[in-house]
């Protein structure tokens, strides 16, 4: 009884920190990174699908910005591409497995399988590379505010950045 209650108690405790969903800051754009489709959210408007995307991007003229957006789109398209392929594979080694040639079918599964690994490592670098350019947008769009303070008896310049 001892352990399960130090068990469920180091569960608690190590769970504080995760929150369930994610902040999305005004005034910021936001990427949520989702299976399909992608979302940035920006100014209370929600941003999907590349064409969208490339909207948003080539609007800045900044060329880091647009090349981490292609980075994502390559790897993005790649890993799309080794996932299926993957996949059918791995369906073509299993179908070979009933078969006489059992060798080759558990070659194919294998192949199958690394494939769809590969696919899945560059759907996660084309995530990273959308991250880098919703970081960089998000450093290029800092809004800075200058307001004027008044007191009873003073004023002040308060510059916020």
């Amino acid at each position: 009884m001892k352990k399960n209650l130090i068990i469920i108690i180091l569960l608690f405790i190590s769970v504080q920190g995760l929150k369930a969903q994610q902040p999305l800051p005004r005034g910021t754009m936001s990427y949520t990174i989702m299976t399909k489709p992608n979302n940035i959210v920006y100014n209370d408007s929600i941003f999907k699908g590349s064409t969208q995307f490339k909207q948003l991007f080539y609007r800045t003229n900044n060329p880091e910005i647009i090349d981490a957006y292609l980075k994502h789109q390559r790897n993005k398209i790649t890993g799309q591409l080794f996932g299926f392929a993957g996949a059918i594979t791995l369906l073509v080694g299993v179908n070979n497995l009933s078969g006489s040639n059992k060798s080759m079918g558990w070659t194919l599964i294998g192949a199958g399988f690394l494939s769809s690994i590969a696919g899945g490592y560059f759907n996660l670098i084309g995530q990273n590379h959308m991250l880098t350019a919703v970081n960089l947008f998000n450093q290029q769009h800092k809004k800075s505010t200058v307001s004027l303070g008044l007191g009873k008896q003073s004023a002040g310049l308060v510059y916020q950045f």
